[in-house]
Order: C-alpha cells, then sequence, then structure tokens
C-alpha cells in the first residue's frame, strides 16, 4: 500500500480529526491527551509548542508537539508523538518518527532532538532507541522520565 505521510500544523480545519485520535488503552498513561497538548500550546506560551497533525494521504492518523527550543545549547523538545491505536503496528510509527527528524532539521535551528520517557514504558525506550536517540542516563525530575536525545547530522 502506497503511503502519502505529510505533517501539517494543527489549525481550525484539522483539530477536530487531530482530537478524535487516541492511544490504545495501554499507553494512554503514557502521554497526555491530544487535546490537552493543544490547550498547553495554546496558555503554555513559555515554551512555545508547536502541534501538528500527521497524515497519510490525507487522514489525520497522529498527532506531534514540539518546542521549549533552547536557542543557545540548540536542542529541542520532541515532547509528544502518537499513533491512533487503529493503526499501529504497520509501521506508520517509524515513518513519521524519520519524517518529524527531518521536518524539525529542516524548520528549525537545532543540532539535537530531546524527549523523555516513562520509566515503565520499556516499548516506547526501545522504539526511541531503534530508530537512533541515545538514552543519556539523565531523568527529568519534574515527572521522572528518562531523557533520550537524537543528534542531528
Amino acid at each position: 500500500m502506497q503511503h502519502s505521510l505529510t505533517i501539517h500544523p494543527v489549525d481550525s480545519s484539522n483539530w477536530r480529526d487531530i482530537i478524535a485520535l487516541q492511544v490504545a488503552d495501554s499507553q494512554q498513561k503514557f502521554i497526555e491527551k491530544n487535546e490537552i497538548s493543544i490547550l498547553e500550546s495554546v496558555y503554555d506560551r513559555k515554551h512555545d509548542w508547536k502541534c501538528y497533525g500527521l497524515f497519510d494521504g490525507g487522514i489525520a492518523v497522529g498527532f506531534v508537539m514540539i518546542g521549549a527550543e533552547n536557542k543557545v545549547e540548540r536542542y529541542i523538545w520532541l515532547d509528544r508523538f502518537m499513533i491512533d491505536a487503529n493503526l499501529q503496528g504497520q509501521g506508520l510509527g517509524a515513518a513519521f518518527l524519520q519524517l518529524t527528524i527531518e521536518f524539525i532539521s529542516e524548520h528549525f535551528e537545532v543540532g539535537e532532538i530531546v524527549l523523555s520517557v516513562t520509566k515503565d514504558n520499556p516499548g516506547a525506550k526501545a522504539f526511541y532507541e531503534r530508530h537512533g536517540f541515545e538514552n543519556t542516563g539523565l531523568v527529568d525530575e519534574e515527572f521522572d522520565e528518562e531523557i533520550f536525545i537524537y543528534k542531528l547530522s
């Protein structure tokens, strides 16, 4: 099956499709709902979060939130990343993670992408490590999550 994968800002034309996306029940405790992330992007101006929909052939299939850019140290947070539960296991997560890395590289002047993963989420840790993220051994004290980085070339 041919995929046409694209990333678009969440806006008035697509936000309802984005908030309809849900992770699997077993993943609910690991990530905020998309509507919470969108609200955070509106009200948490300090981190300048940007919300994007992940689309396959124009159909919303996932969501990503990027922000808290540090222009001095040249890194940005990949704070949320999800694929709808009904579409997991088809390679979309891997494809969209690579597309998101390329998107960040093209749109932000950074050398590293940072993300954190809940300690009791071995599946997500393995997923990110398979795709080039390194576990730094550091822990985000506020949320007690392990910090991973991806070094852009």
